[in-house]
């Protein structure tokens, strides 16, 4: 059968699933439509609404129609639709798309499982958004729900056309104040696995004020199973433009473009970038990079090359280049770029730098969970090659380590600082643990050749040091730096940092403490050195003293462009020398420099070592190497050379036209000076000073001068080769109306004088060479009453004169000395006083001036004064005259002659000194003097050029000083008037005397001494007079006075002793006394005083005293009895007499007065009042028989009246013994009381 018949239940079976079919395809295209009719659209776009609200738990809103479908795929179309923000993240939605299309393939719903198809979404909006207390807008969104238990549902993605178009997301993070926009976001994928696909994006924040671009195109599959996406041969392209500055300073635009190729294998959890290709203005980066064990334990690995033109634009980016410059892309003028509005590749030419201005450096890199390590770099410069390793360790606290390098390198020709401000580190360098060593071997920096150098930097959160670090200089010193650096914030909210810095180079130690930051760094800075003399040394500065050296004061320092520096607050402290002031730039913004410095004490004796190496440089012309300059220099005071300078101003000017030096105003010597020094860059040298109102005795302080003096220089010198001077011609004047001497208490005028200097050097000396003259003259010189007086003086000193460049005698001086005077004599006649001889001079301090031939009234001497080279050495001199008559000399130096003088005596004389003057005392070595038959020897010092005031030792071989002015007997007590006359003190209270005198024999007095010492020593206000002689009338002689007239009166203490002297002939010649024939004496006084007077000190008078005579004869003279016109005379002996006194008040008592003679026995006791010189005395003189017989003595002390009842003696023999007696004591008590006023 060719068409069989099929059964019935067949055919009831087939056309059962033909109608269902037919049915279901009908359901299927008119169910939506239907749905949407039974349903409507309003209650349909309500169901969408509130099954997305239920889905999201947020307010979903849908504004627009509507639309399912249902066959191939599930499918939806909605739009527009907006999501709600997160509660308090604000009233605007969350997310928002005009348009949003997705599809769910219907046959696996049949097995459970949802497996989407296409999305399609144009136009969305996405605010994402973080708060600061960390929380998200898409927390509730990200967080897993909880599925119904058991409901064997799947979701099976496989994406495929998926098409968004115009994606903009915005992303605010207010916990870092950041803000990431991303817009114009395009994705496509295809169809099947893998599918190609393409994006793009533009974004917004990735890089403050940067905005990328960013292209990807390639395949890519995806695992439903494992959920895993896989990247092939992916091309990604980026453009990056950033406005800002990416340093202060930097150019803008930066523009970066790179591209690479992407893999990412799923399986493997691989990640490879190859070809990598990055580029900036002048500079590129190429190679390639891994990340494997993606994403649990990721590992880096990768290889870089960069290739760059160190004069490329880039610098400029970083602000390496300085403004204006050829490769700088900073205008000169600071008016702001506008910024680029699409980011553009750099011309191909800039990518490979040719020779020599390349810079290449290869790099490895790995890194895994534990950090990022750069296991090798080696980079070529031009000049040099850097190695280098590094490792940073992520974490919350991360850590950097890392060597460098550098062989050969010259760091001065990279040009590291530019315009835009200095390349201090950026704020990461705080956040981190830093530990970097940096090694330089034969490398440039600062224009010093280095072969070794040194340097460490580590650091903590909050502080980084470099150092040590220390560099060996090509003196062979070694110059070592210690820095600390920690954030504050610069400028503008850029990095900022506090720095302290110690450097230490070449025995110095320098530190600064401020602020550093890209616009400079200020604060404040020191600078030590234990030895100036050796630091000076090491730096080629020349001579200074020997001793520490300090400065400090406030540093600021400005980057470029400005690149001004200023030091204020300066004080600089050095041998003794304090600068203070300030140092920068010159005002106007000229070239150079500007200072205002003040120095409060300048000692030209010191400062003169500081000249060591001035002029040695051996330049053509004296400005060759002169810097710019221009300021005030303040000089407090300025001492040394006989140099009296205070309150000086200078203005200073320094540069091609040379030198120029005016004096503002000064005060010099108590005058005023003026006028100005310029030294022309020719060489020519010209000044003129003028000096008026100056006090002679500040211009010569040790001279006793008073006065005022005047005076003016001139120079000019013409420029010479080689720095030398050409014909020099100076001229000094001086000049006063009146000029007074002070010394030793007398006082001396010179009347106008005037001194002139002149001086005509050669044309092209070696410093200066030619004739100096000088001269003085003066029309009076008026030493007093008692001195000489002198008119029309003339001196004369000419001769060759060569000094060096520095000032010093470059040969010998050798010249002439004349001086001349008229001396007018007491006598009113004049005689000329002449002095004459060679003067000699060298470099090193010598000189002498002899033999010179002094003349003067009709006496001849031979002077000379010398001193040896060397500063300690004193200067020294000798006079030696030939035998001489006082008689012509002593009047006309103003001494008279006593009148009683025999004319036999001051007829020859001669005098021979010698000594050296010290500098605060004259030492005389040798002194020999004779005048007739005496001969003086001795040596001694004095201060102040004062005799008085000094040490002296002499020794006289005999010397009768009555035979030059005759004794005069006493005549009695002084009157009355003359006692209550105040004694003048002043002598003993200003003298500072210590004299010592021997002497073989003297008379004075008419007492004579033998073998005999004295000395007197005065000291402010205290003095001791001691004279000792063993030879003395056959016995002994002490005397000590002390005294102290530092007060008003004088207290003194006088002890007198006399021990076994020949008593008859001593009160002969000292109390003209006769009375006795012999006997031997002890006579002791103690005695204290004070007064002012001599009354007073009489009446003050306190003390003991004690006579004996023993053994002697009493001459008895009877006036009735005559021998040749005479008194007969009988002598009668004694055993004994003696009396002691103990005196208080001026008055003397005494109970012990005794006499022991063959002939009586006389006992009493009495008082002697020594105010008025009288005596009082009780007597009781026992006789041979027994016999007593009162008497009295009263009266004055040099004649007491004898009171005896005669009617109880025989004769007068005791009358005219006891007034015998009593004329002793009272002629010597009389000299005794005359002493302590004398």
């Amino acid at each position: 059968m060719d068409n069989p018949v099929a059964p019935p239940a067949k055919r009831r079976l087939l056309k059962l699933a033909a109608a269902l079919a037919g049915a279901l395809l009908v359901l299927a295209l008119a169910l939506p439509p239907l749905a949407k009719y039974i349903i409507g659209p309003e209650r349909l776009r309500e169901m969408a609404q509130k099954a997305l609200t239920d889905a999201l738990g947020r307010d979903t809103v849908l504004s627009g129609e509507v639309t399912i479908t249902l066959t191939p795929w599930l499918g939806l179309s909605m739009g527009p639709v907006a999501v709600a923000q997160a509660p308090g993240f604000g009233d605007g939605p969350m997310f928002a798309a005009r348009k949003v299309e997705m599809t769910i393939r219907m046959a696996p719903l049949l097995a459970k499982v949802i497996s989407p198809g296409s999305v399609r979404a144009r136009d969305v909006t996405v605010h994402l958004a973080r708060a600061a207390d960390g929380r998200t807008n898409w927390d509730d969104l990200a967080a897993p729900q909880d599925a119904q238990a058991g409901s064997g549902w799947t979701v099976v993605p496989q994406p495929r056309a998926v098409h968004l178009d115009n994606v903009a997301v915005r992303y605010d993070d207010a916990a870092t104040g950041k803000t990431l926009a991303v817009t114009g976001a395009r994705l496509r994928t295809g169809l099947g696995q893998p599918f190609d696909f393409a994006a793009s994006f533009e974004a917004m924040g990735l890089v403050p004020d940067g905005q990328l671009q960013c292209h990807l195109q390639g395949r890519a599959s995806f695992d439903p199973g494992s959920g895993r996406l896989g990247l092939h041969g992916v091309r990604v392209e980026t453009g990056l433009l950033i406005d800002a500055p990416l340093v202060p300073g930097g150019a803008v635009p930066t523009r970066v473009v790179s591209r690479l190729t992407l893999d990412y294998d799923a399986a493997a959890a691989a990640l490879t970038l190859s070809d990598i290709d990055a580029r900036a203005d002048g500079a590129r980066i190429t190679g390639t990079a891994g990340v494997s064990d993606l994403p649990g334990a990721p590992r880096l690995a990768g290889k870089l090359t960069l290739d760059a033109d160190l004069l490329g634009g880039w610098r400029a980016i970083l602000g390496l280049a300085k403004p204006g410059g050829p490769e700088s892309l900073v205008a000169a003028t600071e008016q702001p770029q506008p910024p680029a509005t699409s980011p553009a590749e750099p011309p191909a030419s800039a990518l490979t730098a040719p020779l020599p201005n390349r810079l290449t450096a290869d790099l490895t890199l790995a890194g895994d969970k534990d950090g990022l390590h750069l296991t090798d770099l080696t980079a070529r410069l031009p000049r040099g090659t850097v190695h280098g390793a590094a490792r940073l360790v992520p974490g919350d606290r991360p850590a950097l380590s890392g060597q460098i390098k550098a062989q050969d390198v010259d760091f001065d020709a990279l040009s590291l600082g530019g315009g835009g401000g200095w390349p201090v580190p950026g704020p990461w360098i705080f956040g981190l643990d830093l530990d970097a060593q940096v090694v330089c071997s034969r490398c440039v920096f600062g224009g010093l050749t280095l072969d070794e150098a040194a340097a460490t930097l580590r650091g903590a959160p909050g502080l980084v040091r470099l150092g040590p670090a220390t560099a060996v200089l090509p003196s062979g010193q070694v110059a070592s730096l210690d820095a600390r650096l920690s954030p504050t914030g610069g400028p503008d909210g850029g990095p900022g940092y506090d720095i302290q810095a110690a450097l230490e180079p070449l025995g110095l130690t320098t530190r600064f403490s401020g602020r550093l930051d890209a616009t400079g760094a200020a604060g404040s800075w020191t600078l030590a050195s234990p030895d100036a003399a050796a630091a000076a040394k090491t730096l080629g500065l020349g001579s200074l003293p020997a001793g520490p050296v300090s400065a400090k004061g406030q540093l600021t320092l400005l980057a470029e462009p400005s690149g001004k520096w200023q030091l204020s607050g300066l004080e600089a402290k050095a041998g003794g020398l304090i600068l203070r002031g300030q140092i920068g730039p010159a005002p106007g913004g000229g070239p150079g420099l500007g200072f205002d410095l003040a120095v409060d004490h300048l000692d030209l004796d010191r400062l003169s070592a500081l000249a060591g190496t001035a002029g040695q440089s051996g330049q053509s012309g004296p400005a060759a190497s002169l810097p710019r300059a221009k300021g005030k220099l303040r000089l407090e005071q300025v001492s040394g050379r006989g140099l009296d300078l205070r309150n000086a101003v200078l203005d200073l000017s320094l540069g091609e036209k040379g030198i120029t030096a005016a004096v503002d105003t000064a005060e010099a010597w108590g005058g005023r000076l003026s006028g100005s020094l310029e030294r022309h860059a020719s060489g020519r040298l010209t000044g003129a000073l003028q000096l008026a109102g100056a006090e002679a005795g500040k211009m010569l302080p040790k001279s006793g001068l008073s006065g005022p003096i005047a005076a003016k220089l001139g120079l000019e010198a013409a420029g010479g080769p080689k720095g030398r001077l050409g014909a020099v011609s100076a001229a000094v004047e001086a000049e006063s109306p009146r000029l007074a001497l002070g010394r030793a208490g007398s006082r001396q005028t010179l009347a106008a004088p005037k001194i002139t200097l002149t001086f005509k050097g050669l044309d092209g000396a070696e410093g200066i060479e030619g004739e100096a003259n000088a001269t003085l003259a003066a029309a009076s010189f008026d030493a007093g009453p008692d001195g000489p007086n002198l008119r029309d003086l003339r001196t004369t000193l000419a001769g060759p004169l060569a000094l060096d460049r520095e000032g010093r005698l470059r040969e010998v001086f050798q010249g002439k000395f004349e001086a001349s005077a008229l001396a007018r004599l007491s006598g009113g006649g004049e005689s000329r006083l002449t002095l004459a001889g060679p003067v000699a001079a060298d470099s090193g301090g010598s000189f002498s001036l002899g033999d010179l031939a002094l003349g003067f009234a009709g006496a001849s001497a031979t002077a000379r004064v010398w001193r040896k080279g060397g500063e300690p050495a004193p200067m020294q001199f000798s006079l030696e005259t030939g035998t001489f008559s006082p008689r012509q000399v002593l009047p006309a130096l103003g001494f008279s002659l006593p009148a009683e003088t025999p004319a036999t005596l001051l007829a020859k004389a001669s005098l021979a000194v010698a000594g050296a003057v010290e500098e605060k005392a004259v030492v005389v070595s040798k002194l020999a003097a004779s005048f007739d038959e005496t001969r003086l020897t001795g040596q001694g010092s004095f201060e102040r050029f004062d005799p008085a005031r000094g040490k002296w030792e002499l020794t006289v071989d005999r010397l009768d000083l009555d035979a030059y002015a005759p004794h005069k007997p006493a005549a009695g007590p002084p009157p009355l008037a003359e006692r209550r006359k105040k004694i003048d003190f002043k002598g003993l209270r200003e003298a500072a005397l210590d004299l010592k005198l021997h002497f073989g024999w003297l008379k004075k007095g008419n007492v004579t001494f033998d073998a005999g010492t004295a000395s007197f020593n005065a000291k402010n206000g205290l003095f001791t007079f001691r004279q000792e002689s063993p030879r003395f009338y056959a016995g002994r002689l002490f005397v000590e006075v002390r005294g102290d007239v530092r007060d008003t009166a004088l207290k003194t203490a006088i002890e007198l002793k006399l021990e076994g002297i020949e008593i008859a002939r001593f009160l002969r010649d000292w109390a003209e006394g006769d009375t006795l024939a012999s006997g031997a004496c002890t006579f002791v006084v103690a005695a204290r005083t004070s007064g002012a007077t001599e009354e007073e000190l009489r009446g003050n008078l306190t003390g003991t005293g004690h006579l004996q005579i023993t053994r002697g004869e009493i001459k008895v003279r009877d006036p009735d009895k005559l021998v040749d016109g005479k008194p007969q005379e009988e002598r009668l002996p004694f055993e004994m007499f003696s009396s002691s006194w103990n005196a208080k008040g001026g008055v003397a008592h005494s109970d012990d007065f005794r006499i022991e003679s063959p002939r009586m026995l006389v006992a009493g006791r009495g008082e002697c009042d020594l105010r008025h010189e009288t005596i009082d005395l009780s007597l009781m003189a026992t006789l041979p028989s027994s016999s007593q017989v009162p008497a009295t003595i009263i009266g004055p002390l040099d004649g007491p009246k004898v009171t005896i009842d005669r009617s109880r003696i025989i004769g007068d023999v005791v009358y005219r013994v006891l007034q015998g007696f009593f004329s002793i004591p009272g002629r010597a008590v009389t000299r005794i009381l005359n002493l302590p006023g004398r």
